[in-house]
């Protein structure tokens, strides 16, 4: 590259990455806080890093932006893949760098190989985000197969030594997990053929003093609804990377002349703390991901689901529908059950029309009676799967993702349809696009309930087409009725990624709405995610997954964490729930208009059983802290709670806006004054000292607001 700079730089509002030019290749100097002073090539050559050992190739093989075994490299290489009778090795040469605004282009090419790769690098002005997206071009006359093709390579700093990961399974989702990076290579692949239980597409690189306020970390989230891994590894010359792409199967991906394979993005941010770089994924998902509508303020669910699962009919659920408008819902939506021979999860999936057995006159009763309280409709579908006791099935088995000759094995009783033949999503969008005009239908909760397995044309892997032809279907609904809302929901947490929430603006969180179990599973959510698109509802007395009860404030308070909604049959409470849950939907209400973009706080806590946060209004003069005991403590008082995102020189009226005070009473023989009295504090003096919490015992949580004093 003749003549061209040798670096280029990207700034953001508190951020600068650095890309500097080297005849070995483009690498990532810098990314982290902002850099003031004017830098120069000069400068950058004191900080390249060219020492090279004894018992090592004669050539350094450094870490660049795109990694590969043919300088010498030994890690993770960017690609792998070959042509048909020809060798696998590849070497592609940076041919031109061009910066334009915030982002940087860089071309590769290897003649011989004929191949192109395209890496894009974009900085987000706002959030403090930056981007990686790469594609690569078969210019040859015969097809190029691909076994991996790295979205990223990112280096990790010698001091960034902890690896927290977001592990977990149904029911228990976005668990952390934290381990040493140490010798050998950390593979966490994902093969579910959907986002996962098991694995959360996220990724944190840390120094050993992290903590919600301190220590260094790198936030990595790959943007894909698929099979993924992600590697991270420090190799013996002290370099060290991560490293995500799509985890393509065994001749998944073969280009023929003149294609390109587009890979997901990789989103990553460098920050101190763990709020610094959730708050930064949060601004970067509402500014660029997150369908507009979720900007607004969010309407209350009540879903009849747990209420009723398949047991439906008219007069009941029109009771379900009264109740629920009696403490607050605004939008009631029809779960599984509703569609032609339903009765349980063996047949049905497919048939998507509805069961005049069950609702003699199909739902435009429901629907009216529903609108009638001034609430919007949603209905549950499942449209990537089949079951085999389904008309669809029986007339149309190649319909499915299989291989020729192995039985596929069943998961609920259902198949996948391989929504990337365009039959099969033409017949969907006719059947769903039908229902969503006939009964103007205002949500869609659009379900996933089982992994990928052996997911082909009958011949060739295709597992890596479902997630781009499902978004393509769900455009291709949101663009026929530009009003329609959509939930990504996958037997609870399972498609959670920036590539579907491109698409939908909703995640229903996890099956399970024990509070307890989602005051762990919400704050992992909470990490890269937004709180606002997060279905957090209000369960039953006895938790339908744990068969833990607890109150009825500690699930509301929990519940107001996300999108506030209900997973009960309000038909059985009583007069004291229902005066309860109005109290709870009214605060909800209340705030909302400024909860959409709050900022998201991971309160500090002295002990692993107690669960705090707060949700901070972006002109910083008002917030909502919710904290929850989840065991009994190891000493006898909480102490005080330390606030985050208050202005320190402004005073602030703190009130208890959980009305459980009579719960807490019996374990007090003294209690704070300003649990029963509204008290006045700095943000400061909130901030270092805290908030002096009451006595709690197991299982309790409080609610407190924040709002600034008039001047």
């Amino acid at each position: 590259m003749p003549n061209s700079p040798t670096f280029f730089q990207l700034d953001s509002c508190t951020s600068s990455l650095v890309i500097a030019n080297p005849a070995t290749g483009p690498v990532l100097t810098w990314f982290g806080d902002r850099l003031n002073a004017q830098i120069s090539a000069e400068m950058l050559s004191c900080h390249d890093d060219t020492a090279h050992a004894f018992a090592t190739l004669d050539a350094r093989a450094p870490l660049t932006l795109f990694p590969q075994s043919a300088t010498g490299y030994m890690g993770s290489a960017g690609l792998i893949g070959h042509r048909q009778n020809s060798g696998g090795a590849s070497h592609l040469v940076c041919q031109q760098i061009i910066q334009s605004g915030n982002s940087i282009t860089l071309t590769y090419k290897d003649n011989a190989q004929a191949l192109t790769l395209v890496k894009i690098i974009t900085l987000d002005q706002q959030s403090d985000v930056a981007s990686i997206e790469t594609t690569l071009t078969n210019d040859g006359p015969d097809d190029y197969n691909v076994a991996w093709l790295a979205s990223a390579t990112l280096p990790l700093a010698t001091h960034l030594s902890q690896l927290i990961s977001q592990h977990g399974r149904w029911g228990m989702e976005n668990q952390s997990h934290q381990r040493n990076i140490g010798p050998g290579r950390i593979d966490i692949s994902n093969q579910h053929g959907r986002t996962g239980h098991a694995h959360a597409p996220n990724l944190i690189c840390a120094s050993e003093d992290l903590s919600v306020d301190c220590g260094d970390c790198l936030f990595v989230h790959l943007g894909w609804s698929g099979n993924y891994s992600f590697k991270v590894e420090r190799l013996q010359d002290g370099n060290g990377y991560i490293q995500a792409g799509v985890l393509l199967q065994p001749g998944e991906e073969v280009l023929g002349s003149g294609e390109s394979l587009h890979c997901p993005p990789v989103n990553f941010t460098a920050g101190t703390g763990l709020n610094q770089c959730s708050q930064r994924f949060h601004r970067f998902a509402r500014n660029n991901i997150l369908p507009a509508w979720t900007r607004q303020p969010r309407p209350i669910h009540a879903n009849s689901w747990e209420a009723m699962y398949f047991d439906l009919n008219d007069t009941d659920l029109n009771a379900l529908v009264d109740a629920a408008a009696k403490i607050g819902a605004e939008r009631f939506i029809l779960d599984d059950g509703w569609f032609i021979n339903r009765r349980s999860d063996n047949a049905g999936l497919g048939d998507w029309m509805v069961d005049e057995s069950v609702f003699p006159n199909r739902l435009a009763p429901l629907a009216k009676h529903i609108r009638s309280h001034n609430m919007q409709f949603g209905l549950w579908f499942e449209p990537e799967m089949v079951n085999p006791d389904s008309k669809l099935y029986r007339e149309h088995p190649d319909w499915v993702l299989q291989h020729n000759d192995i039985e596929t094995p069943l998961a609920r009783n259902q198949l996948v349809l391989d929504i990337a033949n365009k039959t099969v999503a033409d017949y969907l969008f006719k059947h769903i696009d039908q229902l969503v005009s006939e009964y103007q239908i205002d949500y869609i909760k659009w379900d996933m309930n089982r992994d990928l397995v052996l997911a082909g044309d009958g011949k060739n892997s295709r597992a890596n087409k479902q997630p781009p032809a499902v978004y393509a279907l769900m455009q291709r609904l949101i663009d026929a009725h530009p009003k329609l809302e959509i939930e990504s929901c996958a037997s609870g947490g399972a498609r959670c990624d920036f590539g579907v929430l491109k698409h939908t603006g909703r995640v229903w969180t996890s099956d399970n709405i024990d509070p307890l179990a989602r005051a762990s599973i919400q704050q992992g959510f909470m990490r890269f995610f937004p709180p606002e698109i997060m279905g957090a509802h209000v369960g039953h007395l006895h938790a339908h997954l744990t068969g833990r009860s607890t109150n009825l404030h500690t699930r509301a308070i929990i519940a107001l964490q996300g999108q506030f909604g209900f997973e009960l049959d309000a038909r059985v409470l009583d007069e004291n729930d229902v005066a309860t849950l109005h109290h709870y939907t009214s605060i909800y209400k209340a705030h909302r208009a400024w909860l959409a973009n709050a900022t998201y706080w991971q309160l500090p806590t002295s002990y692993e059983q107690l669960y705090a946060n707060c949700l901070v209004s972006e002109s910083m003069d008002e917030a909502l802290v919710s904290i929850v005991v989840l065991d009994s403590l190891q000493a006898t008082r909480p102490g005080c709670q330390r606030m985050r995102g208050l202005q320190p020189d402004k005073r602030y009226r703190i009130s208890m806006l959980s009305n459980n005070l009579e719960q807490l009473i019996p374990f007090n023989k003294v209690m704070p004054e300003w649990c029963s009295n509204d008290c006045t504090s700095t943000g400061e003096l909130l901030t270092r000292i805290g908030l002096s919490l009451p006595v709690m015992p197991p299982q309790s949580a409080l609610l407190v607001h924040c709002v600034l004093e008039p001047s």
